[in-house]
Parts: structure tokens; sequence; C-alpha cells
């Protein structure tokens, strides 16, 4: 039930319009102040409200116009300085501070000005109000208003506090901070990159973008800061490194963008990077490797040399992949993290012709067996190619003598700034051996047999050419005889010279002996 009575400032809902046993209007009044503080007060005390959670709730407020001079609530005193009297409603805390200045003498310490306030914190059980003591300056060179002053900046942030909800609620999705939007996009965008990229990726947010940016709301990054960080990841990482990071950010601020978070666009300038020319085996070495081996493991260095397959891909073969009636092999699966999953491009599904030696060869070691993978332990799962690296390869190219990093390459590629033990990892593995290298070295050994572009890249499983011709090298005798050929093309069938067409020039004895005329006259003479 609702009703107003002519002296009610406040009408509440499910108030009584008179008193059951006197018929007197029940008067709840209530004095107008400035914002928040409002003071309530009953005529009939704990009679008309015992208890807090009988309080009624507010219907509308009348304006202070509407107030009279004669009306109970101007006798009322003001609440910015007391609190509510005993049996009304409980007072909203005063959320408007002023702060408290104070002098704290010492004996050993110069005296100081202090000031007191109280600040909402944040924790994970609730908003909790904690008062904090700031030091603000010398009493020799404060006085009381300027150490007030300089409260005033602690107590206004103070006063402006609001809870993370409300600020989500005022701000939109900007206010996220970067770390949660992380987490965010992890769950709903990297569970469909496949499991290397998605490994690659996870390395980039953990080890260089939470750190940089975890603690910051998202809205606030901006190409000024980004560009600040790829400045100070140059100095940690390979200009190499620093593009991958970039690129993993990109694309993240590509789906902050479709779902609401930020808007624009970032725009950086990358460090200049040159691309490092990876270490290939030569023909005699991979000669000597397979010379050398025996077995599963000779075939897999032959395989990895011939068909230029990537680690991965040899060992998800299983012995169904290889036709010994037609000589191909096909490729559909690649092996990383103890996994299949599919090859690292579309362009790597692809049937693989293998030459009749290799069959041979293959034909040999699996013995009639269709089934199971081509490589594989005495339990039956596939090989593990870090494994195949340090206890086959490593092993063989230890015991052949054949450098695993190039010292001399290795210098070449850091320069003259930068010592061996500073190279980065990206330096080292341009110079090193390893399973990859049979990759390049097969796409030089197709160069320089001439074999046609497509054909290369059809047979490396490549997206386009352009990424073909950075895997393709020169081998040292091709240089070498295009050296040669180029030494007889200019350096053979010299015409003999013809000293009546020969032009001389005076010395300069000859010009300071005779006038200037008579040279001039000679020269044209010849």
């Amino acid at each position: 039930m609702s009703s107003a009575c002519a002296n009610t400032v406040i009408r509440c809902e499910g108030e009584q319009s008179s008193d059951a046993r006197t018929g007197a209007c029940a008067e709840t009044t209530c004095q107008q102040l400035p914002l928040p503080f409002t003071t309530w007060r009953s005529e009939f005390g704990d009679n008309i409200y015992p208890r807090e959670s009988q309080a009624p709730e507010i219907a509308a407020v009348v304006p202070i116009e509407e107030l009279q001079t004669n009306s109970p609530a101007t006798n009322l005193l003001s609440a910015q300085n007391r609190r509510a009297t005993e049996g009304a409603w409980t007072v909203a805390r005063r959320r408007w501070q002023e702060g408290t200045v104070y002098l704290r003498r010492s004996k050993t310490l110069p005296d100081a000005w202090w000031g007191r306030f109280v600040e909402s914190v944040q924790t994970e059980t609730g908003t909790v109000r904690l008062q904090r003591n700031v030091r603000l300056g010398d009493a020799r060179q404060f006085t009381k208003p300027l150490a007030k002053r300089a409260l005033r900046e602690y107590v206004d942030k103070a006063n402006d506090y609001q809870p993370m909800t409300v600020k989500s609620q005022m701000m939109g999705k900007a206010v996220t901070s970067f770390a949660v939007f992380a987490a965010r996009w992890q769950e709903e965008i990297l569970i469909h990159k496949k499991a290397s990229t998605a490994a690659t990726v996870k390395g980039h947010i953990n080890n260089s973008l939470i750190p940089a940016f975890g603690k910051m709301a998202i809205g606030d990054i901006d190409s000024e800061r980004v560009q600040t960080f790829l400045n100070r990841l140059m100095g940690k990482a390979s200009p190499k490194t620093v593009k991958n990071v970039w690129t993993t950010l990109r694309i993240m601020w590509n789906s902050a963008v479709a779902w609401k978070y930020v808007t624009g666009e970032l725009r950086v300038e990358l460090p200049r990077s040159r691309r490092l020319r990876m270490r290939c085996y030569t023909v005699q070495e991979v000669k000597r490797i397979l010379a050398n081996t025996k077995d599963a493991e000779r075939i897999f260095f032959w395989l990895a040399a011939e068909t230029g397959l990537r680690a991965g891909e040899l060992i998800a073969l299983r012995a169904s992949d290889v036709d010994l009636e037609t000589l191909a092999v096909e490729v559909s699966k690649a092996i990383w993290g103890r996994m299949e999953h599919n090859p690292k491009t579309e362009a790597g599904f692809r049937s693989i012709c293998i030459s009749a030696r290799l069959g041979a060869a293959i034909k040999e070691y699996l013995a009639g067996r269709t089934d199971g993978y081509l490589f594989h332990t005495d339990s039956g799962n596939p090989w593990d190619a870090s494994n195949v690296l340090e206890r086959k390869l490593n092993t063989v190219l230890e015991r052949l003598e054949i450098p695993k990093i190039e010292p001399k390459l290795l210098a070449k590629i850091i320069g003259m700034d930068r010592t061996i033990d500073q190279a980065t990892r990206s330096e080292k593995r341009a110079a090193s051996l390893g399973l990859h290298s049979f990759r390049h070295t097969n796409a030089t050994a197709m160069d320089s047999l001439a074999i046609q572009q497509q054909i290369r890249k059809q047979r490396l499983g490549h997206s386009g050419s352009n990424v073909t011709e950075s895997y393709t090298h020169t081998f040292t005798h091709d240089e070498r005889e295009a050296a040669e050929k180029l030494g007889e093309l200019f350096g053979t069938g010299w015409p003999e010279i013809d000293k009546g067409k020969l032009i001389s020039f005076p010395s300069l004895s000859q010009v300071k002996e005779g006038p200037v005329g008579d040279v001039q006259q000679a020269l044209a003479n010849q």
C-alpha cells in the first residue's frame, strides 16, 4: 500500500498511512542534503521500522522546492557530521573524503607532514577498505595548506575508485587485460592451428607478449608501445624471432578487432633482417653417411636425401605408403609431438617417385612386411625425430668427422661485432647440419641437375616457388665449374694488340718541358 501525507518528504511503498492505535499520520521525513548523504528519521522510531530488513523501498523523491519552511524536515540536523539516530536506517559510508593531514615529529629524522585517507582495494573475497598513510614532505618545505594540496592527489584517486565490474560496464571490453584476452584467444582460435604452430605461438605469448603486456588493458595497447617492445626485443632475439613474435601479436590483434575489444590497426617498423643461407650436405658427405650406415638408418637417410621429405613426414610413413611396383611414396601424414597431424601445407599431400635403387633397398628392408610404420621401435611405435637426430645422425657425423657446426661459416654469419658464443639460435642453426639439411641438399641437387621448377616445388611440397628458391643453394663443384666456364669465356681468345690505334698521353715531364701548345699539337698529330 502506498500513501502520501502532506508533510511526507520521501514516499515509500508498503508503508501504512496512519497508526493503527492513534490514527495519526505516520510521517516519514528526509532532509535533502548534498549527494551522497541522506538522513532518514521517523517520528515513531523503532515502532515503525524495528529491523533494517523491514525498511521500505523508495518509490519517489519529492523535489526540494516542495519542502515547506515549517516542514519537520527543516528541523533535522545535518547528517554530514553525525550518524543517524538509533532505530533509523543504516547510513551508507561516506564515499567522498578529504583526508587528514598531521605533523609527525622525530628525534632522528626531520619533521614531516603525513596524510591519512581510506582506499578501497579489490581482493578475492570482495572490496576491502584500507587506511593509508603517506609521507607528503618535510615540514621545513611544506606548510599545512601545501601538505593538504599534496594529499589531494591521493584522495582524488581513492574517491574515484570503481570495482572492475563497474569499469567493464562503463568502458566495455577495452578494459580487459591482455592476459585475459590471450587466454580467451588460445581457447577459441589457437586450437584450430597445427600442433607445431600452436607450440610456437604459445612460446611467443608466454615468453614475450605476456611479460610485456599481460597486466595492461588491451585498449591501452597502441602502435607506440608495440614499437618500443619490438625495439627492446631486438637486443635479446634475432630479427627473425622478432618478426615471428610480431606476426603472432598481429594475428591476435585482428581477432581483438573482430571481437570488438579494440579498434584500428597497429603499424610498426620491423628491424631489417637478412636471409640466412642454410648449410647443406655435399654430395660426397651424403655418400659417406649412406656407406657407413645400414638397415633402417640407411633407408631413412637415403629417403631424406632423395625425396627431401620433412622429418615429421618421414617418421609418419607406413609400410603401406610405399608402392614398390610403381616406385612411389604417398605422403599424407606428419608426426609432431608423438601425434599424427596433416602435413605442413596443402601442397604437403603428395606422391613422390623414388629411384629403382632406393626401391630395391626398401624392398629388402621390409622383407614382405606390409603394415605398421616404415621406421618403428621394438614396441611398434614410430621413431622420434629428436632421438634420430641425437642418437643416430649426430653419432654418424662424429664418427665420420663431419663438423656439426662450421665455425668459419658461423663467424661469417655473425660478422665482426660479436663472438661465436654470442650467436643466436637461428644463426647457429644456419651453420649446422641436421635432419632438415637433407631437405636443403635435395633442393640444391635438383637445381644442379636442371630439374624443372614446378617438379622441384611439387616434390618438396612447397606452396610457392619462392620458398623453393630459398631452399636452393649451390654445390661447391658446381660453382667451381661455373667459375672455370666464366674464366674461359672472358680469359681466352683475346685479340692481338694493334699498336697503331693505341692512344698515348704525355707524361708530366713532357708537359713541363715544352709549351702547352706544343703538347696539344703532338696529341693531335697522333
